[in-house]
C-alpha cells in the first residue's frame, strides 16, 4: 500500500468515525444570488449551494446548510470547531483566518455606477478621493477598495447597507460607486428589478477572486480532512467543475 492509499485510508476511517458519533458539521453562507440564496419555496439553493452539497456528500460528513446575515456567518465559523462557509472570496486580508479547502467559482470585480454617468472615470481620480464609493460590511468589497487605493474617507461602509442600499444609493445619486462582482452584479439586476440598464460597469479593480467553501482554524482537522478529500475523488472522477471559470466580462 502506498503512502497516498494509506493516507487515505486513515482519513476515510476518521470521517466514518466522525459521522458514527452523529457529529453535525454546520455549513453557513449568505444570501448571494447566484450562488447562494433562499428559493421561494424556502430551501437555500443557488449554483455554489449545489456544488457544496454535491462535495459534502462525497465527504461522507453529516452537515446541514444555513443562511445567515454575512457578519454573523463569518463570526460562527471563526469561532466554531464545526463549522464551514461559502461563498467566500479568497483575499490577502482574509487568507490567515480561514483554511481554504474548496475552490468554488471565479470573478472579477468592478465599481458600478449609473449608466447615465458620463464622466471620464480613472484610476488616478478614484485614488485621489474624487468618488465616493459604498461597500458592505465585512463583505469582500470593503478591503478590495481599500487595497486598490481608495480613501477611507471616501468610502461609505455601515453595518445595516445591504447590497440593495448599495444600489439604490447610487440611483440616486448619492454615492458615485458599488462594488460587485460581474456574476453576481447580473443576478442582482433580474432579481431587484432594476432595469438591465441602470447600471454600468465604470472601473475595473484590476482583481480577479476565487470563492471558496473555507473553514475557520478551530475547525477539527478531521472535519477537514474529509471535505477535501471528498472534493478529490469528485477531481479524480472528472465530476468536479469551477463555477463561472474563464468569466471576465461585466456585461
Amino acid at each position: 500500500m502506498t503512502v497516498r492509499a494509506a493516507l487515505s485510508s486513515v482519513i476515510l476511517l476518521l470521517a466514518c468515525t466522525l459521522a458514527a458519533r452523529g457529529t453535525v458539521v454546520t455549513v453557513v453562507t449568505e444570501n448571494y444570488p447566484p450562488y447562494n440564496y433562499l428559493s421561494e419555496d424556502g430551501t437555500i439553493a443557488g449554483a455554489a449551494t449545489t456544488l457544496v452539497h454535491k462535495v459534502m456528500r462525497s465527504s461522507g460528513l453529516d452537515y446541514e446548510i444555513r443562511l445567515l446575515p454575512w457578519p454573523r456567518a463569518v463570526r460562527n465559523t471563526l469561532a466554531g470547531d464545526n463549522t464551514l462557509i461559502f461563498s467566500i472570496a479568497r483575499s490577502p486580508s482574509r487568507e490567515s483566518d480561514f483554511n481554504w479547502l474548496v475552490p468554488l467559482a471565479e470573478d472579477t470585480y468592478y465599481l458600478f455606477g449609473r449608466t447615465g454617468d458620463t464622466r471620464r472615470i480613472t484610476a488616478e481620480d478614484a485614488r485621489a478621493g474624487k468618488y465616493r464609493v459604498v461597500c458592505i460590511f465585512e463583505d469582500i468589497s470593503c478591503p478590495l477598495i481599500r487595497n486598490y487605493g481608495i480613501p477611507d474617507d471616501c468610502i461609505l461602509e455601515g453595518i445595516d447597507i445591504t447590497r440593495t442600499d448599495a444600489m439604490k444609493l447610487v440611483q440616486t445619486g448619492r454615492v458615485d460607486f458599488y462594488v460587485a462582482g460581474t456574476v453576481n452584479h447580473r443576478s442582482n439586476i433580474e432579481r431587484l428589478g432594476f432595469h438591465a440598464n441602470t447600471f454600468g460597469p465604470k472601473l475595473s479593480l484590476e482583481t480577479g477572486m476565487t470563492l471558496y467553501l473555507a473553514s475557520g482554524k478551530k475547525v477539527r482537522p478531521e472535519i477537514q480532512a474529509a471535505v477535501v478529500q471528498g472534493f478529490e475523488k469528485l477531481l479524480d472522477r472528472g465530476e468536479y467543475r469551477l463555477l463561472f471559470k474563464g468569466n471576465r466580462s461585466a456585461k
